[in-house]
């Protein structure tokens, strides 16, 4: 879109060359000359604004902090700024060339050629080097052009920092949980031992419950930071099969079934279709669990928790677990899947848990190349979803 904007500048200053050399005559005739004038000046004034954005246009895709890469549908280089040329330690010049003269990576070429070809936006993050190394981010988007059949625009960001800043964190937080978790163990197990044994007076014994208590609190928030840690690391094996993901539903309510009673809440499980996901059962186990959970300990007494199981877009299932609980504010919304947030840290606090459920849920989703995601306004419940592959038709006949 941006050559083509080019060549129509070209084109049109080329053209309106001939009516600026013969515009003295023009004036000169008296038939038409003064119509002729303001039709020279006009298109005059036009091209100078083109030019103008054209120019403005160009400007800002030089300046730009992220390498741009726009290719036609042939799969040569329409226009590459400097930042893309940094980044891919490529000559001055990459117009004509190209796609894998011009980037020197198959999967880059693959994604660009899945996105012309399909019509669809690609976003992916791919690894480049060998010196330096480089974890680049990138997203392309199609574009329909007049003067080919199409052609695709790629934008790269540079997130070799950012992934190196991550490693440090996950890291950190893993080895801290290790270190933590012998010492807790052993502060639990010796304050059980004084709980169970004959204690001179109250405060005693309130002193050693409080201890129990809290070592317990700590012990599930280590448990948790170390999940998160081998989730992001990738080193939990997933392993997908088709599920039921509403039979699923289903048996977790049951095993709930204390808790819904207590709260004198209505629950059901509605099925759309087969209802057959590809996923690791263990992780979409915890992935159910853990919304329901929170849609009981969120709801009043008296409300109810539902789940709906439906088709999505392009083959996928949603799963929906919907309640009528005390809902989200919306400016909580954005974060609500962040680590240790809290809508309202006291209630959530008094109502147990470590913060970190929804973190694990989301990148468990991600991790079964699903998304997830919320709805909810506040007072009026909330709504969690979860999208991911549908079980293939044979799977669901035989599975």
């Amino acid at each position: 879109m941006i050559h083509e904007v080019a060549i129509l500048a070209a084109l049109a200053a080329a053209a309106v060359s001939g009516w600026l050399v013969h515009r003295s005559a023009l004036r000169r005739s008296e038939d038409s000359g003064s119509t002729l004038r303001r039709h020279a000046e006009d298109l005059e004034q036009r091209l100078g604004e083109s030019e103008s954005q054209r120019t403005l246009l160009e400007t800002v895709i030089a300046a730009m902090g992220e390498g741009v890469l726009v290719v036609g549908s042939t799969g040569r280089v329409l226009l590459a700024n400097p930042r893309l040329r940094e980044l891919f330690a490529a000559p001055a010049a990459l117009e004509g060339r190209s796609l894998l003269e011009a980037v020197r990576h198959a999967e880059i070429v693959d994604a660009i050629e899945t996105a012309i070809s399909q019509g669809a936006v690609q976003v992916r993050e791919v690894t480049i080097g060998p010196a330096p190394e480089r974890q680049l981010r990138f997203s392309v988007a199609p574009f329909a052009s007049r003067a080919e059949r199409a052609g695709a625009v790629a934008v790269f960001r540079d997130v070799t920092e950012v992934r190196r800043i991550e490693t440090i964190r996950r890291d950190f937080v893993a080895n801290a949980s290790h270190e933590l978790k012998t010492p807790l163990t052993a502060i639990h197990g010796f304050a059980e031992r004084l709980a169970d044994a004959e204690l001179p007076d109250a405060s005693a014994k309130y002193a050693v419950e409080a201890i129990v208590g809290n070592a317990k609190r700590l012990g599930v928030l280590v448990e948790d930071l170390l999940e998160l840690s081998r989730i992001e690391s990738g080193s939990v094996p997933l392993r997908p099969e088709p599920i039921a993901a509403g039979e699923l539903a289903e048996r977790l309510l049951r095993e709930l079934d204390p808790r819904l009673r207590s709260g004198e809440l209505l629950h059901e499980v509605r099925v759309e279709g087969a209802g057959r996901v590809l996923a690791d059962r263990s992780a979409l186990e915890q992935v159910l669990a853990n919304l329901l959970d929170n849609a009981i300990k969120y709801t009043p007494t008296g409300g109810s928790v539902r789940v709906h199981v439906r088709p999505a877009p392009g083959g996928r299932q949603r799963i929906e677990v919907e309640d009528s609980g005390m809902g989200i504010p919306r400016k909580d919304l954005p974060r609500i899947f962040e680590r240790f947030y809290r809508v309202d840290p006291s209630r959530s606090r008094a109502l147990g848990g470590t913060g970190l459920g929804l973190a694990i849920v989301k990148h468990l989703v991600q991790a079964m190349n699903g998304q997830i995601g919320v709805e909810s306004s506040f007072g009026h419940g909330s709504r969690f979803w979860v999208e991911l592959p549908g079980a293939p038709e044979e799977f669901s006949r035989h599975g």
